[in-house]
């Protein structure tokens, strides 16, 4: 088994190793929420990478050197929150608490130096045992008071970055919160369990902590980077979009007469533009139309030969086509396009896509 966890943590080193050389490559490299993401990643690894260190080929190191590691792991949730702050682009808005990380990390390094001196005079090392846990408790206070905070970001002040909410609906990061929550509430059982003197820290509490850490850098590495890198690549499109048609009508094709009855309904939903809306639906357009649902489900079906879902699909699709015809969108990824376009996830806009064009988008493009 504990080959199986050592295993597992070397290979989360490696992964967290190559994400890191892979972002600073990155042309977003100078954007701070990815170098926030990069010291979360890192604090990770260094910590799992020290733990893996002193229990191998350091498994002799005298006592003082296993108790007074270094204390990367106060780091993580402080990199963490400043992450979402730039993530959410609300970092003017909230306290950092950049400053109160770093110093308590820096002070926690000082004492260390200082006790180094008496490492011999301290006597069954019982001081540097209990001042560890004190360490450690102080340590653990503050990174739930931090995750405490991150969480009243994420679900309280919405109102801070509705802006955000329009290009990422923020479920990985509540996801991510989620096993967040269980990691550190893995991590207060160890505390306690460290209290008790007859159990072995090292195997018996700290291994399946750490393999969650493990499972949270595999995570983090991928979500973070792959959904900001996709939130800033459509705020950029959505501004080329509204650059381009501005004072400009849309330019669907129109297969209805003018004396249609669903002229003015179409009209409404082109101009408009609602079909961007991924939660556009029946109900909404009869609200703002002041119709009943019934009457304005008949007269879509009638006059376009599509259901509502379908016929809102087809406008996105027909946006989608446009887009990826234009050699001035070729910088932007597919899947960024479709959700420009109203599609709330790839599988989505690839099977409407499909449907009404018998091809997927990547071949339609390359065609």
């Amino acid at each position: 088994m504990k080959q199986v966890f050592d295993f597992v943590m070397i290979s989360g080193v490696l992964l967290g190793i190559i994400f890191i050389i892979t972002t600073l490559c990155f042309k977003k490299k100078t954007d701070k929420a990815i170098l926030y993401l990069n010291l979360v990643i890192a604090f990770l690894i260094l910590n799992n990478l020290q733990a893996f260190s002193l229990e191998t080929f350091l498994a002799d190191a005298p006592f003082f050197i296993k108790r007074l590691q270094i204390p990367w792991y106060v780091l993580i949730v402080p990199s963490f929150y400043v992450f979402l702050t730039y993530y959410l682009k609300i970092e003017k808005k909230i306290s950092s608490y950049v400053y109160i990380s770093f110093s308590i990390f820096i002070i926690e390094i000082l004492i260390r130096i200082a006790l180094y001196p008496h490492y011999y005079h301290l006597g069954q090392n019982m001081f540097i045992a209990k001042y560890v846990q004190i360490e450690e408790i102080i340590n653990a206070c503050y990174s739930i008071f931090l995750f405490i905070k991150t969480l009243l970001v994420l679900f309280k002040y919405t109102d801070l970055y509705q802006q955000i909410l329009v290009f990422d609906n923020l479920k990985w990061l509540r996801n991510l919160m989620f096993l967040g929550a269980i990691i550190i509430l893995m991590w207060v059982c160890a505390i306690l369990l460290n209290l008790d003197k007859t159990l072995n820290p090292q195997v018996l509490i700290y291994y399946p902590l750490r393999l969650s850490t493990t499972t949270l850098l595999y995570w983090i590495s991928y979500q973070g980077f792959y959904n900001y890198s996709l939130m800033t690549e459509r705020i950029e499109l959505r501004k080329a979009i509204l650059t381009e048609e501005k004072n400009k009508e849309s330019n669907l094709a129109n297969n209805y007469s003018n004396d249609s009855k669903f002229q003015p309904v179409k009209n409404y939903i082109e101009k408009n533009k609602r079909y961007i809306d991924p939660n556009f639906s029946l109900e909404k357009l009869a609200s703002e139309m002041n119709i009943s649902t019934s009457k304005l489900s008949h007269l879509i079906n009638q006059e376009s030969g599509y259901n509502f879902s379908d016929y809102i699909n087809y406008l996105r699709v027909e946006k989608a086509k446009k887009y990826l015809n234009n050699p001035n969108y070729s910088a932007y990824t597919i899947l960024a396009i479709g959700l420009e376009c109203g599609f709330n996830s790839k599988s989505t806009f690839y099977s409407a896509f499909k449907k009404f064009t018998s091809l997927t988008p990547s071949e339609y493009k390359e065609k």
